[in-house]
């Protein structure tokens, strides 16, 4: 993560101008700007640097074609490959994000795939519960509307499918 005097010496800017920039853009307050070291050096993330980037380069170009007659005096070259640097980091860490957000996706997938299949055999079970409650009910019924002689010698469809009353 570069610098203050690293990105003021690849925008062609003063550190002045870059500490303005941070100041004005809210850096420090949105977490992008943080002292780092003994020395309490201001370092700034991938997503500083980029926004700085934009804002210097900006402001170069907008002063270079606002301002002709500036065409004399000599304008701060800008280090393009400097800000190409700053962009390719951003992206590279926004790759990163988004690698361990398909890894969480992937995971989640994989829960409720889980947890579909859960609650698919837990239906299955409870339909078959309800079947036997079903059966044992009208079981009881048929027997409660029998008669004594049936209940006791197993009248035909009351000890159920399968008994013989032989």
């Amino acid at each position: 993560m570069p610098t203050i005097k690293e990105i003021a010496d690849a925008t062609g800017r003063g550190k002045s101008t870059v500490m303005r920039a941070v100041k004005e853009l809210g850096l420090r307050e949105s977490g992008h700007a943080s002292p780092d070291g003994a020395r309490g050096a201001l370092i700034i993330d991938a997503e500083g640097a980029s926004m700085l980037a934009d804002y210097l380069t900006k402001n170069t170009e907008s002063r270079q074609s606002g301002d002709d007659t500036q065409g004399k005096e000599q304008q701060p070259q800008v280090d393009i490959e400097a800000i190409v640097s700053v962009y390719r980091e951003r992206i590279e860490d926004l790759k990163a994000q988004i690698e361990g957000l398909n890894a969480q996706l992937k995971t989640k997938d994989d829960q409720i795939k889980e947890l579909s299949c859960a609650l698919e055999n837990a239906q299955s079970a409870a339909k078959e519960a309800q079947d036997e409650t079903r059966r044992s009910h009208d079981r009881v019924v048929l027997m409660a509307s029998a008669g004594v002689w049936e209940r006791l010698t197993g009248f035909k469809g009351l000890l159920g499918p399968g008994v013989d009353t032989e």
